[in-house]
């Protein structure tokens, strides 16, 4: 049986979605967009489901539920809390669309769910396919669905408890409190070579055994074994990424759940972990197929781009969905521009002014941005160093352009030691893209904030003083500079000099032979760092040089502004 789609109605943040589903489905979009609310709504609804059939009765007190997210489940209505009334407004409703292989026929399921009349009682009403579907969906011993809210590290011990516990435990959310249990009954079932099997695609060398004698044992051992080296370790020394696997895998065999709900699983994960958890969910859809579909939320980028062609992405706004599909590249190039949360600020007409900058930190920029006139409420400021070149850059302004085409689109490129024919290359390029240039004057955005006059103004002392400092700190680390100098005039030389490399003009003679050498061949990054580590020795304190002075004013910005 394979869940065809589903629709969620009137919980928490969810308005109205419907949701095409595939093996793999992805939810993304900013913080507050109902991404959680979806699975939450799914796992709820089910044990509603399941509660009501156990009760063989329509209105039942919510302690019942294996699942409750809240003591008080009247506010989890979307806008005003559940009323003791059953008019469709006052509901909230799960409907899902699956379709059976075997008998090549669609089944429909609605779990309606509104308040009962007394105090701590809920109504769920339940339509549709009950023997082909509902059946199934309503089935306490296998779950349905199994809800992982964020998957964490395990505890230090677990006593074996009884099957009943062991799935309620997993039901309400707390499934790693209870991996060991899990492990130990797949062995009683002998179904732990079928764990080993899934596991060794992932971890060849890794194998998992349980040692746990009833008579004697208080707690469960469970280990994995290292095969190669013949070392066997408790399972709360595993790594986090073999230890994610081990219970996705773990709840999949011994529940074999329809649907699969993780929540934000890349939290407080390594980016390597984040992949060998893709890993898992790509052999989980390889070898599970039609068995257990995965709905999971994320906003890492190392997961999106893992899945991306390979999983159907859900873009959430506002508790409905914006878009749905396997390829998204409006999500693919914010996540890219780690700019995801923005997403729904640009495509709205919100942001008046898009920079994106080759800094990653953009403190300095935003700040010199705000002092030339810029609105930052309406002015947005991403990161393309990940698309490594001015090309890759204009890519993305293309895409921005077409989702906002009222919004300007500046691309920043620091100057690096470029002559002012360079420059206008580089300018000319960006400007083919449809795009405004903007590069900076000195070497880098942090060269604004170095200027002499500015320090002098910020700082109260005087123009000879800083002069003075900044000969000293050029001179004292005449070789740092240099070569720093020489490394940025080198991939300017092979970037912009292909085929005629001659033509380049030679480092040493733009550098000249001067000591100290002038400040306009020092990054800027270097020397404010330089500057702030000496600020307290110098000036018997420090400051805080993003501060306003008429020396961070750029006729260049303020031309932008100006432009239609």
């Amino acid at each position: 049986m394979f869940i065809k789609s589903l629709s969620v109605s009137k919980f928490k943040k969810i308005d109205t979605a419907e949701i095409t589903l595939s093996d793999i489905n992805v939810l993304v979009g900013a913080n507050g967009s109902g991404k959680s609310s979806i699975l939450q709504a799914i796992h709820f609804s089910v044990c509603a489901a399941i509660a009501a059939r156990q009760q063989s009765q329509q209105t039942f007190s919510t302690e019942l539920l294996m699942y409750n997210i809240t003591p008080d489940f009247t506010v989890l209505k979307n806008g005003e809390p559940y009323k003791n009334s059953r008019s469709p407004g006052n509901q909230s409703v799960l409907s899902l669309l699956g379709y059976d292989e075997l008998a090549d026929r669609q089944l429909e399921y609605n779990i309606i769910i509104s308040k009962g009349r007394n105090h701590g009682n809920m109504s769920c009403e339940r339509t549709g396919d009950y023997t082909g579907f509902g059946s199934v969906i309503t089935d306490e011993k296998n779950l349905f669905s199994i809800y992982v809210p964020g998957l964490a590290g395990i505890s230090q011990k677990e006593e074996l408890k009884s099957p009943a516990i062991v799935r309620r435990g997993v039901a309400s959310g707390d499934a790693n409190l209870y991996l060991r249990n899990v492990i130990y009954y797949l062995n009683k079932d002998n179904r732990l070579v079928n764990l080993n099997s899934m596991l060794q695609v992932v971890f060849p060398d890794i194998e998992i055994e349980v040692d746990f004698k009833e008579d004697k044992d208080t707690y469960l051992t469970v280990n994995f074994k290292e095969n190669v080296s013949g070392k066997t370790y408790p399972i709360e020394l595993a790594g986090t990424g073999l230890l994610q696997t081990l219970q996705i895998f773990a709840y999949i065999v011994y529940f074999k759940p329809k649907l699969l709900l993780l929540d934000e699983p890349d939290s407080h994960l390594h980016p390597d972990n984040q992949y060998i958890l893709t890993d898992s969910l790509n052999l989980i859809s390889e070898s599970n197929k039609s068995e257990t579909q995965v709905i999971l939320s994320t906003h890492s980028k190392h997961i999106i781009d893992s899945l991306y062609g390979e999983a159907n992405f859900i873009w959430m706004k506002d508790g409905n969905v914006q878009s749905q599909g396997m390829n998204l590249d409006k999500i693919s190039m914010f996540l890219d521009l780690g700019a995801l949360n923005d997403l729904d600020r640009v495509t709205e007409g919100v942001v008046e002014n898009i920079f994106l900058t080759e800094d990653r930190d953009k403190k300095y920029f935003k700040a010199l941005l705000q002092h030339n006139g810029f609105d930052m409420e309406r002015t947005a400021v991403y990161s393309y160093k990940t698309c490594t070149n001015v090309q890759g850059a204009i890519v993305s302004a293309d895409l921005l352009k077409e989702m906002s085409p009222n919004c300007k689109v500046i691309i920043h490129r620091d100057r690096d030691f470029m002559t002012d024919g360079e420059v206008e290359i580089v300018k000319a390029e960006i400007q083919r893209g449809g795009v405004i240039p903007f590069i900076t004057e000195g070497s880098d955005i942090e060269s604004y904030f170095t200027r002499i006059e500015h320090l002098s103004h910020i700082t109260g002392s005087s123009v000879q003083d800083i002069q003075t400092w900044i000969s000293d700190i050029a001179t004292q680390n005449h070789v740092v500079i240099q070569s720093d100098f020489q490394s940025k005039r080198d991939v300017i030389k092979y970037n912009l000099y292909k085929g005629r490399l001659e033509e380049c003009p030679r480092h040493l003679t733009l550098f000249g032979n001067q000591i100290p050498t002038s400040v306009d061949n020092i990054k800027g990054k270097y020397l404010l760092k330089k500057i702030r580590g000496g600020m307290q020795e110098k000036l018997g304190r420090q400051y805080d040089l993003t501060q306003m002075s008429p020396h961070l004013l750029i006729n260049e910005l303020s031309s932008i502004i100006e432009t239609d």
